[in-house]
């Protein structure tokens, strides 16, 4: 009987995942990720615990507490100190959740390695490629831009064939109702449901960044006053002075000086694009010329295709067939070919066109 290990949250998606894998005939292996310790949450017995009795599987608990708050809460507190916009979420979904994973299944030596994850992991051309979920509203293939190859070889991802209804009808056809009805949290994991400027607020040296500076114009020209840049982001027009009765939005952020300079929403139309820390399934694939790219955060995508060339410096510029508005430099840009996701990276400084 092959073995498989599970990522178990607690929630139905996972907990379905490991149901449909024990009957299609694995031994199911539940891993649940410990990677934050609630602060205001009084201690609970842990979901996961019941849920593997359930359906009567095994279960590990992993801490990852240091791995996760060393690649993904200490890099989400200096981004937003640093006037930049991190993903959390998209960092530790292809960095921290599969990796941590991928460790506890070698050292059991479990081949196969599974996630509630609503995509589809296909091989194609001699690789091994994640691809959107046929659910469009469910769809998380963009948070996983940067799983190893190595990796998704060995991934199964079942829910990506599903709808999230489907999914919650699986668990009450066989008896899961309460589980299919539990209300799912969709807020960052640390912030435990605050606002994410309160989290970083209480940071060890934030007190600069929710310091009040200047709002100043592409001209320089001082607007008005604002309340720290870490209350900000790119594409921001709460808070934000008008000039000349035309509406003002954030255009970029200087955590330097702590200015905010603003302009008209124009502005913020970008055609070109750098990308650091690319993260590439078959590297010559870029020189396609059907890619789409999708940046998600406060803008919106560009529609049409991109072409995308190499630097020397491990860049890669993104020039677009049409304009994405206000994406702001620390979130993921992710490379898709049709349902396929080629690759991506980390938006860094971007061209004015």
């Amino acid at each position: 009987m092959e073995k498989v290990v599970v990522g178990l949250s607690g929630g139905v998606d996972s907990f379905v995942t490991a149901f449909l894998l024990k009957q299609q005939g694995f031994e199911v292996i539940g891993v649940n990720l410990q990677l934050w310790s609630p602060r205001r949450v009084p201690a609970s017995p842990n979901e996961a615990d019941e849920l593997c009795k359930l359906i009567n599987i095994k279960l590990y608990k992993l801490d990852g507490k240091k791995h996760f708050q060393n690649h993904v809460v200490q890099p989400f507190i200096s981004g937003y100190l640093s006037g930049i916009t991190p993903n959390p979420c998209a960092i530790c979904n292809s960095f921290v959740k599969w990796e941590l994973l991928r460790s506890l299944a070698d050292e059991l030596g479990v081949h196969y390695i599974a996630t509630g994850h609503y995509t589809r992991i296909l091989p194609f051309s001699g690789h091994h490629y994640v691809y959107k979920g046929i659910d469009p509203n469910k769809d998380q293939s963009y948070f996983l831009w940067g799983v190893r190859e190595e990796i998704l070889s060995r991934a199964i991802t079942p829910l990506g064939d599903y709808t999230k209804n489907e999914v919650k009808e699986i668990a009450r056809t066989h008896g899961f109702s309460q589980i299919a009805d539990k209300r799912e949290s969709m807020s960052i994991c640390f912030i435990e449901k605050h606002d994410y400027r309160d989290f970083i607020s209480q940071q060890p040296g934030a007190e600069h960044y929710f310091t009040p500076g200047s709002i100043v114009d592409i001209q320089g020209q001082k607007l008005g006053e604002h309340k720290g840049i870490a209350n900000y982001t790119i594409g921001q027009k709460r808070d934000i002075p008008s000039k000349d009765g035309h509406p003002q939005y954030v255009i970029s952020i200087n955590a330097t000086t702590r200015q905010l300079i603003v302009g008209e929403k124009s502005l913020l139309n970008q055609t070109e694009l750098s990308v650091s820390t690319p993260h590439l399934i078959a590297p010559d694939e870029i020189s396609a010329n059907d890619i789409e790219v999708k940046v998600r955060g406060l803008g919106l995508n560009p529609q049409g295709y991109a072409r995308i060339f190499p630097q020397p410096d491990n860049r890669l510029t993104v020039q677009l067939s049409s304009p994405a508005w206000a994406v702001a430099p620390g979130q993921p840009v992710v490379f898709y070919r049709q349902d396929r996701l080629i690759g991506g990276g980390i938006l860094t400084t971007h061209t004015q066109k």
